[in-house]
């Protein structure tokens, strides 16, 4: 039987001939209790059923784990569906959203009221055993059982198996990817050591939020990898003509025919595919991986090719920029007490060991896994499909976890849910969701209200959430196309021609040189950034995977700017400057 390494996408990506657009089917909103935002910059898309188990549950469940366990005064972030898009909850404890008390209330609350009491001290006890950096030593031994585990799953040959060997290993799978989600989500909360370093610099150096990050540039290397391996296959291409010459006329049939024009360079290919394409493009197993598109990645060479991208170039600039900004924090530094200097130090030392983590986290508990989940969901489509219980292998995506799993065991037909949920979700995709529901409960309360490292704590954990998420709620539409505001993620100026891509179906339009403006990239974006000159974004925050990367790379960046795919057209030449946040129209 066929593994996953080589398992054919046939079923993928043949269309259901019995519905190539579907006839739309309302979907109830149904709006739960709270003040509820749109979380874009993760879900730009409607989740696929198949998904959906994942994030309302898992998601959830890990984030009550974590904030429990750090006696966080959020009891929850949730996560929810409503009318087919994601939004998500900052829930306080209780449950109930009040406006904050005034400063002085709440510090005879934190002195009186039991639960309280017993929230601050837990709160307390785990900043000062330093809890939550807990998951950063886990790390190296996680990451190799992870890789491990995924390296099993890819050798195991699906088709061979029979019903119930398989579904044994779908669960073993679906048991996989929940353990993964819960590592990545563990990683998370040690990211409050980027929120130390930004406010040392802030009150030490008078430096804004973003200057820091000059510290930790070119540390991601897992951000980079991807594209830094891909120009050694362009540097093998540049010296083969032939291969040049396949590369500029790259179509669906290019990588297929790659052995008969120059064996040693499919092979080169094939292995690169291997290490680097078994990762979905985005949070769900619906989306392709980067292994079932080759001629994108074909189109990447080719586009390194045309701007000349020198990963070792990028890599050194990288460097004298972070050791700049050193120098320049030590030397005013000089003159402050050792503790101080101390405290910089600190800060510094922990978010270098935790800024790779961020991004090589991703590749290990989210992309991989869900690639490993969407090759084997698709065997069990291919298996439903034989029965006819659904029309092609792809329609898996529409059904819901436990629907899966009870599918093969069952007689049932599922080809009317199937149509169903096309329609809904067709439905879903003609009515944009609104920033937010409910109402906004206002600010949370004044930290300073807390004893000293409570209120540190409670400040970055703010912060952090904002940097991420940047909600779309706290994002203005804006209206005139010819300067467009956002948020400066990546410092430096650009001029070129507007590349709107708004799924990863669409990148094969990119060319390089291009201006990439989309509404959010998850991190398997990397392998794009060689290919443009500058990055917009519609969601995301300075601690966004977009911004985190286009610092990597050193190209300008402006984050969370509300509706620039809206606004901006293909071909449109603007400025992007990274450092002031504007979009200009040349």
């Amino acid at each position: 039987g066929c593994s996953m390494a080589t398992m054919t996408t046939e079923a993928a990506t043949t269309a259901d001939p019995e519905s190539v657009t579907p006839v739309p089917v309302p979907v109830p909103i149904t709006v739960p209790y709270g003040y509820w935002q749109r979380e874009a910059s993760h879900y730009p898309q409607p989740v696929s059923p198949l998904s959906r188990t994942t994030i309302t549950t898992q998601i959830n469940r890990s984030f009550r784990l974590i904030l429990e366990e750090s006696g966080s005064f959020l009891e929850a972030i949730d996560f929810r569906e409503i009318g087919g898009w994601v939004y998500n909850r900052q829930v306080p404890l209780g449950g109930k959203d009040r406006k904050a008390p005034p400063p002085l209330v709440m510090k005879l609350a934190l002195k009186f009221v039991p639960s309280l009491r017993a929230r601050l001290k837990k709160n307390l006890q785990a900043i000062r055993a330093d809890l939550l950096w807990e998951p950063v030593g886990k790390w190296p031994a996680w990451r190799a059982e992870q890789a491990a585990q995924i390296a099993v799953f890819r050798a195991v040959g699906m088709a061979a198996l029979d019903d119930q060997a398989f579904m044994k290993h779908f669960n073993a799978v679906t048991a996989f990817v929940d353990q993964s989600v819960e590592r990545h989500f563990r990683l998370t909360p040690p990211g409050l050591v980027l929120a130390e370093l930004v406010f040392a610099c802030q009150e030490l150096l008078g430096w804004d939020q973003r200057k820091p990050f000059a510290l930790l540039t070119g540390l991601s290397t897992t951000s980079t990898e991807p594209s830094r391996r891909l120009a050694e296959l362009a540097r093998l291409a540049a010296a083969r003509p032939a291969v040049r010459a396949a590369l500029d006329s790259v179509d669906e049939s290019t990588a297929g025919r790659l052995a008969s024009i120059d064996a040693g360079f499919a092979a080169a290919f094939e292995a690169y595919q291997k290490e680097f394409g078994f990762r979905t493009l985005r949070y769900d197993v619906a989306d392709p991986a980067l292994i079932e598109v080759p001629h994108v990645t074909l189109g990447l060479i080719r586009d390194q090719l045309r701007r000349g991208y020198d990963p070792a170039a990028d890599a050194k600039a990288a460097d004298e920029l972070r050791q700049r900004a050193l120098s320049e924090a030590r030397s005013a530094l000089a003159g402050r007490t050792a503790t101080e200097r101390e405290r910089f130090e600190r800060a510094l030392e922990r978010a270098k060991t935790y800024y790779p983590i961020r991004e090589d986290n991703e590749f290990y508990t989210v992309s991989a896994p869900l690639a490993v989940q969407r090759f084997t969901a698709l065997e069990l489509g291919r298996r439903l499909a034989e029965r006819s219980h659904i029309t092609v292998a792809s329609d898996v995506f529409f059904l819901e976890l436990a629907e899966a799993e009870r599918a093969l065991q069952s007689e049932d037909d599922f080809r009317e849910l199937v149509r169903r949920r096309k329609g809904e979700r067709a439905w879903v995709l003609a009515h944009p969701a609104p920033p937010s529901y409910g109402k906004d409960p206002g600010p949370p309360p004044d930290p300073n209200v807390f004893p000293a490292e409570a209120a540190t704590f409670l400040r970055a954990t703010l912060w952090a959430i904002e940097n991420v998420f940047a909600s779309e709620a706290s994002q203005a539409r804006q209206a005139d196309s010819t300067r467009i505001k956002g948020i400066a993620a990546s410092p430096g100026s650009y001029t070129g021609p507007v590349r709107v891509i708004m799924s990863e179906e669409q990148f094969d339009k990119i060319e390089a040189g291009d201006v990439l403006v989309c509404p959010i990239t998850s991190p398997v974006w990397s392998v794009l950034f060689p290919s443009v000159g500058a990055l917009v974004t519609d969601t995301g925050g300075i601690l966004s995977h977009p911004a985190i990367i286009s610092r990597e790379y050193g190209i300008p960046a402006v984050v969370a700017t509300g509706n620039a795919t809206a606004l901006l057209k293909d071909g449109q030449v603007v400025t992007v400057d990274g450092a002031a946040g504007t979009v200009v129209a040349a």
